[in-house]
Order: C-alpha cells, then sequence, then structure tokens
C-alpha cells in the first residue's frame, strides 16, 4: 500500500516470517493446514507493522486488494454516517481476519485503525483466492468466517435493538472474553480496554451517558468494577459463563 498520508506504518517491502513460526497461526487461517499447506500460504503473505495508534492499516475508499490477520495488537473497523459522525462497526483480535466486507467490492468499507501498537500479515486476495483453488480445506475456512460475520450482523441488527444496554455490555465482554483479550492474576480477572469508551458507546449503539450508566448498574449489582481503561470482573459467570473460564 502507498503511505502517501503519513498516516501509516513504515514496513519493509516484502517482509516475511515463517507461519510455522508464529504462534498466531493456532488462531487464524493457518491453523490446522499441514506444513505443505502452510508453506503455499506463507508464500503469499508479507508481515506489516509495526503500526502505532491511530494509524491506519487501510482506509474506506482505498482500491481493495488485500485481507489483513492481526498478528500482534488491534483494531477497529469504522466509517461515517450520513449526518458525518464516525461509527464504529468492529473491533479485531490477535487472529481475527480484518477486510472481509471488502470482498466482492471494488474498494474498502472502513478505516481499519490501529488501537495500539500492532502487527499484521497481509494476504493479497487474489493470490488467496488462486491458492483456495488448491486448498479446500483454506477456502473452507473462510467461508466459514463469512459466515459468522454474516450471522453476527444479522444477530446485532435483529436482537440487538431489543437488548438492554446492560445486556449489551455484557455481550461485548463476553466477546473480550472469547478473544482470550480477559487477564488474570492470583485474585482477580480483568479485561482491559484498549478501545475508548467512546467507541464501545459506537459499536453497541448507545449514546455515551447510557454506556456510563450500565457500567455503574453493572457494578452495583457486583458483576463489574470499573477502572476506566480496565474493568474487573467480579462474576465470571455473570459475564459469559463457561466461556472464560
Amino acid at each position: 500500500m502507498a503511505e502517501s498520508d503519513g498516516n501509516r506504518a513504515a514496513y519493509p517491502p516484502g517482509e516475511k516470517k515463517g507461519c510455522d513460526r508464529c504462534t498466531t497461526r493456532l488462531l487464524c487461517l493457518g491453523e490446522g493446514l499441514t506444513d505443505e499447506q502452510l508453506h503455499g500460504l506463507e508464500s503469499i503473505t508479507h508481515t506489516r507493522g509495526p503500526y502505532q495508534t491511530g494509524q491506519a492499516v487501510y482506509k474506506m475508499e482505498e482500491k481493495f486488494k488485500s485481507l489483513f490477520v492481526i498478528k500482534t495488537g488491534s483494531v477497529k473497523i469504522e466509517s461515517i454516517s450520513h449526518e458525518g459522525n464516525n461509527l464504529v462497526d468492529g473491533f479485531f483480535f490477535r487472529g481475527d481476519l480484518v477486510g472481509l466486507e471488502a470482498i466482492g467490492a471494488d474498494r474498502y468499507q472502513h478505516d481499519a485503525v490501529v488501537l495500539e501498537e500492532t502487527r499484521v500479515c497481509e494476504l493479497p486476495f487474489d493470490q488467496l483466492e488462486t491458492l483456495c483453488s488448491f486448498m479446500p480445506r483454506l477456502q473452507h475456512k473462510i467461508l466459514l468466517l463469512l459466515g459468522q460475520k454474516i450471522r453476527h450482523t444479522n444477530s446485532a441488527i435483529v436482537h440487538g435493538r431489543y437488548l438492554t444496554a446492560e445486556q449489551r455490555l455484557l455481550g461485548f465482554l463476553q466477546v473480550l472474553c472469547r478473544k482470550n483479550v480477559l487477564q488474570h492474576d492470583k485474585y482477580r480477572s480483568s479485561v482491559r480496554l484498549v478501545m475508548s469508551k467512546g467507541d464501545i458507546a459506537s459499536y453497541l449503539g448507545l449514546r455515551p451517558e447510557s454506556l456510563s450508566r450500565a457500567l455503574r448498574k453493572l457494578q452495583s449489582k457486583g458483576i463489574i468494577r470499573n477502572y476506566g481503561k480496565r474493568v474487573e470482573i467480579l462474576n465470571l459467570e455473570s459475564i459469559s459463563g463457561s466461556l472464560c473460564k
């Protein structure tokens, strides 16, 4: 990608690192592939970064060329409303595939903005598509991810509007647990919020003041303790049952 606006991370062209030596492969498209298949995936993969907070992996309306796997760090995707406001449409963490919504379109549908120091693996889509024709398992995994994205979007649109602010927030914390963002020590478990409260409110379809009230209610019920950029989980079962165990 061209570095035209000074808002991108510099990276060495064509930098590669073996997929077989990468722990993220257990979470991403490389999971379950044979050594030979991993070599094929590695042959089209380029490591990009490190990107710093606020930099863009890609921007809305740029020509769609690649999908990106998050190697380390985290990313949000956002678009613009008809009123000109930023809308946060998703958060992505280590092992997640970013850019799926652009498949079949000419251009990216969002800005992919880095939330903390982040490295990604770039997968040129035309090469990935060719590779899938020789690797049914890889093609199957991408189709599964597309299906999951469609189900998640439908669920958020159809069911999300009937949920209270506290239920939406609990669901969000559940997702963070599932993404292994949960941190444990001897006495407690907590979630580090790499995104702003404003971003969380936008993603959940809430006003910032509604999110603040939901945080206070969950704290008063003994489910969480809010420390600003960190939320301590006092009742794991209320958050997500067995998902966080």
